[in-house]
């Protein structure tokens, strides 16, 4: 298969395990198209795998400047291979306290992270929210989506016996050209399970509020997946 035959792929997995995934990114995007008023934004995408968010910002802001950062080498691969050149496709590993420095950029008007954050420890995540706040221009915002359960919303799950994920991973681990790429991933991750934390979305607001970033707020929910977004003053 070609790497976008993976990437398409991957849009089906998300799709049946992320079924809100869709609409979040085009929330996302319309914080970003609001937000900059028809200026060429500058956005980085925190965590942002294969490009989707990247690729479908970019459809509706084409001046945007935008940069992908993630650590894992598969999803670099097919992110590298599927975005066009403009977009700056960094490694970076976000539990290590100067990843910043890996940037091309200082300052950003969007700081975008959607169903990436969970594998980090509440401690780390705390931290991550400051130094993303950090990188944000005055009028810019931080805005993460994950699963936030609220009361009676619990995260979906898909339990039909058919192990899709499973199954996807073991075929791009056979795939000649991203193979390699998997058996990288292997030794970066193989030791270092996702803390899989999902506090209700009232602990993310406190914890960007303790940052440099102000006027927290839930910008969208469906079920137990939601997106947080906290602003700098202009």
């Amino acid at each position: 298969m070609t790497v976008g035959d993976w990437n398409d792929g991957w849009e089906r997995l998300m799709a049946r395990y992320q079924p809100g995934r869709a609409q979040a990114i085009e929330r996302m995007i319309d914080l970003v198209a609001t937000r900059c008023e028809g200026a060429a934004p500058r956005v980085l995408d925190v965590g942002g795998g294969t490009g989707t968010l990247c690729s479908r910002l970019l459809e509706r802001v084409p001046g945007a400047e935008v940069t992908l950062l993630d650590l894992d080498p598969v999803m670099l691969t097919i992110a590298g291979s599927s975005l066009p050149p403009s977009v700056r496709v960094v490694r970076a590993d976000l539990r290590e306290p100067d990843w910043t420095a890996l940037l091309p950029d200082t300052g950003y008007d969007a700081v975008l992270a959607v169903m990436a954050l969970h594998y980090l420890p509440p401690g780390r995540l705390t931290e991550l929210y400051a130094e993303l706040g950090g990188l944000v221009r005055a009028g810019g915002f931080v805005a993460n989506v994950d699963d936030m359960p609220d009361g009676e919303a619990v995260a979906s799950t898909v339990e039909d016996g058919e192990d899709l994920w499973g199954t996807w991973w073991s075929q791009v681990a056979e795939d000649p050209v991203l193979g390699p790429a998997m058996a990288e991933r292997n030794r970066l991750f193989g030791e270092s399970p996702s803390a899989e934390w999902h506090p209700p979305a009232e602990w993310h607001l406190r914890a960007l509020e303790a940052g440099p970033v102000d006027e927290a707020a839930v910008a969208w929910r469906n079920g137990a997946q939601a997106a947080v977004v906290a602003f700098k003053p202009r």
